[in-house]
Formats: C-alpha cells, sequence, structure tokens
C-alpha cells in the first residue's frame, strides 16, 4: 500500500521555516565542520526599531562645508544606504513575532503586485511665466530646432530620463537625433540611446574633475583632447524611432592648431579629410549626414585642438542634450565660463535649461543647505544672462530612504532639501517642479522598489529604467497642461 504523503511539503516547510528562525540568532563566528556559518536575519521586517541599539536617532549635524567637488576623493554618485546595525542580545521566539512575521510578508507582496499612485494635480511652482519663452518655442518646432539642456548628476548616466523626455517631445512635436553626445564617457556600457566607442586614453578634464591646465570645458562641463589618431564613433541603435538617424552632425571645438584635420566617414562609408578653423573661440564643423546612422571622427595629429562633443541632429523639431555630472550637486556648474556658454548658445539657441541635482548633497549628516542655496543661485543667475531666451526650471530631489530599524524611511534631509531647493527657485525667479510630491511624497521609494514591475533599485536612491520614463512621462504631462 502506498503511503499518503501529502503532508510532506508541509513538514520541509516547516523545517526550513525553523532553520531560518534559529539562524536569525545565530552569534557571529560560529563554525560547523570547518566552516562558517553566515547569519541571516530572517526576522528583521518583524522587529521593533528598539531591537537595534546602535541605531542612532542622532538628528546633530555638521554645519555645510564649503568644499571644491573636483577635490574629493570618493565622488558620491550613489549615496551608500545605512548597513543593517548590529545587535547584542536575541529576543525570544513567540506567537507574536511569528503572526507579525506573515503579516509583514503579506503586506510586502500587496507592494510588489500594485503599483503606488503618483500624485495627480501639478507640482509645478515658482515663476510659470518664465516658462512661457519654452512654451512658445514649441510652436515654431515643426519650421527650426527647440533645443533643452537637461543638466544632472548620476541619475541622467547613460541618458537616462533624458532619453525618455527627449523621445516624448520628438514624438509629439519632431526632431531626429539624440542631439550632443561625448567624446568619451564612462557609461558606454548602459547608454540607451547612442552606441558609442573611442581609442583609449583620451585626455579629459571636466567641473568634477581636477583641470590643472585649465582647459575650458564647454557647454557639457568637459573637454577632450585627442592623441596621434585618436577616434571616435558613434552608432545609433533601435531602443528609440526618434533617433535611429541623423541629417547633420556638428563637431564642437576650439583652439585648433595650423594644421589641425579630422577625418569622419558616414556609415562606414568613403573617409572624408576637413581642416579645422583655428582660433581660441568655439567653432562648429558641421557635415551633412542625410539619414545616417553612424559616424566615425579620427584626429590624425595629437592635441589638435579641445573637443567638446559632437550632435547627432537634423533641421527642426526638438533636441534635448544629457549632461550627466556624475557624483555633483550642481554647484560645479559655477566653473563653466559665462563666455562658453554664451558661445554655445548663440550656435545652439537653448529654450530650456533644466537642473536635476540634489542627491549628492545629502551624501552627508549636513542639513545646513545655505551656503549650497546661495551657490546655487548664482550658477542659474549665471546661466540665466548666459542664455536669455531660454525657460529654467529646476527639478527638485526625489525621495531617497534610509534604513531605519527594520524599515526604510525617508531620508530626514530630504525635507529639508526640498525646502531649500523651492527657495533656490524663487529667489532665481525660474520655475520649480516637486518630484518627490510627484512621486508620492514621504517615504513613497519603497513602493517605486516594490512595485510591479519595480520602478527603482534597491538601493531605495535611484530609479531604473522604468522608474526613469515614469519620471519624464510625468514631468512632460505637467509642461503640456502648461503649453
Amino acid at each position: 500500500m502506498i503511503k499518503n504523503k501529502i503532508n510532506t511539503p508541509a513538514i520541509i516547510f516547516g523545517i526550513a521555516l525553523f532553520l531560518l528562525v534559529i539562524n536569525s540568532y545565530t552569534p557571529e563566528g560560529i563554525k560547523i565542520f570547518g566552516l562558517e556559518i553566515k547569519q541571516v536575519d530572517f526576522l528583521s521586517d518583524i522587529r521593533s526599531d528598539d531591537y537595534y541599539n546602535n541605531e542612532s536617532d542622532d538628528t546633530d549635524y555638521n554645519e555645510e562645508e564649503d568644499f571644491d567637488e573636483s577635490d574629493s576623493t570618493i565622488q558620491n554618485d550613489s549615496v551608500f544606504l545605512e548597513g543593517k546595525p548590529q545587535y547584542e542580545k536575541a529576543s525570544f521566539i513567540n506567537l507574536e513575532i511569528l503572526s507579525d512575521f506573515f503579516i509583514a510578508e503579506y503586506d510586502k507582496l500587496d507592494n510588489y503586485l500594485n503599483f503606488a499612485p503618483t500624485v495627480s494635480g501639478s507640482n509645478l511652482s515658482g515663476n510659470l511665466s518664465q516658462l512661457n519663452k519654452f512654451l512658445s518655442a514649441l510652436k515654431q518646432a515643426d519650421k527650426k530646432q527647440v533645443r533643452i539642456a537637461h543638466y544632472g548628476d548620476s541619475t541622467l548616466e547613460g541618458d537616462l530620463i533624458s532619453s525618455d523626455s527627449r523621445d516624448l517631445f520628438q514624438q509629439k512635436f519632431g526632431g531626429k537625433g539624440v542631439g550632443i553626445v561625448p567624446i568619451t564617457s564612462n557609461d558606454v556600457s548602459f547608454r540607451k540611446t547612442t552606441d558609442l566607442s573611442f581609442s583609449d586614453n583620451w585626455e579629459t578634464a571636466s567641473v568634477y574633475t581636477r583641470n590643472k591646465d585649465r582647459l575650458p570645458v564647454g557647454m557639457s562641463g568637459h573637454v577632450y583632447v585627442n592623441g596621434n589618431n585618436y577616434w571616435v564613433e558613434m552608432k545609433t541603435n533601435n531602443r528609440y524611432k526618434t533617433v535611429k538617424e541623423f541629417d547633420i552632425v556638428k563637431l564642437f571645438y576650439s583652439n585648433a592648431t595650423n594644421n589641425a584635420t579630422v577625418i569622419y566617414s558616414l556609415d562606414g562609408g568613403k573617409p572624408v579629410t576637413q581642416s579645422l578653423k583655428t582660433g581660441n573661440k568655439l567653432n562648429v564643423l558641421e557635415v551633412d549626414a542625410d539619414g545616417s546612422k553612424s559616424i566615425k571622427f579620427t584626429f590624425p595629429i595629437a592635441k589638435s585642438a579641445y573637443y567638446f562633443g559632437i550632435s547627432l541632429e537634423s533641421s527642426k523639431g526638438v533636441y534635448l542634450d544629457n549632461f550627466a555630472l556624475r557624483g555633483n550637486s550642481g554647484v560645479d556648474l559655477k566653473k563653466i565660463e559665462s563666455e562658453d556658454l554664451k558661445a554655445f548658445n548663440n550656435e545652439l539657441d537653448y529654450k530650456l535649461v533644466i537642473l536635476e541635482f540634489g542627491l549628492n548633497i545629502l551624501s552627508g549628516r549636513s542639513t545646513n543647505f545655505t551656503l549650497y542655496e546661495k551657490n546655487m543661485i548664482k550658477v542659474i543667475e549665471t546661466m540665466k544672462e548666459a542664455m536669455p531666451g531660454a525657460s529654467f526650471l529646476l527639478v527638485g530631489v526625489h525621495d531617497k530612504c534610509i534604513k531605519k530599524g527594520s524599515k526604510f524611511v525617508t531620508d530626514p534631509a530630504v525635507i529639508k532639501l526640498i525646502e531649500t531647493q523651492k527657495n533656490i527657485a524663487k529667489e532665481a525667479d525660474i520655475a520649480f517642479w516637486n518630484l518627490f510630491d510627484a512621486m508620492g511624497g514621504e517615504n513613497s521609494m519603497p513602493s517605486w522598489v516594490d512595485s510591479n514591475p519595480p520602478r527603482a533599485f534597491k538601493d531605495y536612491i535611484h530609479f531604473n529604467d522604468i522608474g526613469a520614463r515614469e519620471e519624464a512621462q510625468m514631468l512632460f504631462d505637467e509642461l503640456m497642461k502648461k503649453y
């Protein structure tokens, strides 16, 4: 007679659950047969906050120091989450703990299965009439270019957020091409809109790295200097319909030597040699590309010029330039000379400048943002003076969490920074978009992490591709309400 084994899975589950609970209380350093047993806190979701005796609720912060971000030995490109604290004494297992555990697991599953709703309604404030320069320009996008500069920290790397914003604008208002692409970049492995490759050992400087020779950094905050026969190649991909090809290529440079030349090839075709103009002012080499999908530049003579980037575009529609400054708070934009901003603006006529910073000013324990506020107001005022025809929009920092006990909660400094950013926008007389409120407000990041599909990474700081697309859509919708 075959024995009924219907209860076997339940027994196995019970044994596994028992072993996991026991492991939650295993002291550090225990070895079995020479192997160290690693503790996994299976009950972390149901422990009370006071269980962790080393967790600090200290809210006394040091005053913000005035420092040059480029001199920092560690770039705060990603803010580290607080690690799980150690504890000394184990609590006894009881039925209440087990009951709370299953409730917590059910709540986590419920978060995973349901998107946390974003907040509808306007989250724009500040001088909204200043946006009319951009909104009016959009009405002419079927006849000429409308240019947007999107500055931000590592949240924009890989053309994240910018790529989706660009796509939304180009689908509605036209445009064919990705805009300005850097000569070299650290994000080539995950860049969304352009497959970028280049020779090794380009000399680079930027607003957030040391620039011992004080090279001009251009509109993007970067400059690139070549060696003999250095090259760069840019190929489109099929991820976004509107940037699969381009009609015009622009190479931005200055300080070309007397014998400076470049060699370019479109779609792997016949190489063309072109001389560069001399002079210390901004120059642009324009190439007729007519529906091309790739371009390769070769620079035969070392240190032939200072190069600032390459734009893939067409004659009309919207073009959004992604200017990602890794690990930066935005203050280092002051290192871009006003004359350089004016020179680029004379060529490109920017109609909207978006400033999206904040995560990296939260990397310490300080909530005194007085100096930051003062510096950012100066940055914006300088940019406004250099680009008088542009609207300006400051995007507030989004929710960022720290671990408190068993839960991830909004970093208390986020709330204070948002108020500071509102004041920056007010004093600079520009528009402000409250992304924090738009995504759901306080403690909203965990719902973005646990939603199905997830919209943010488990660092509880950065949006993933899906979250970036949602941010872009929310901002686009807000601006279209004013259009």
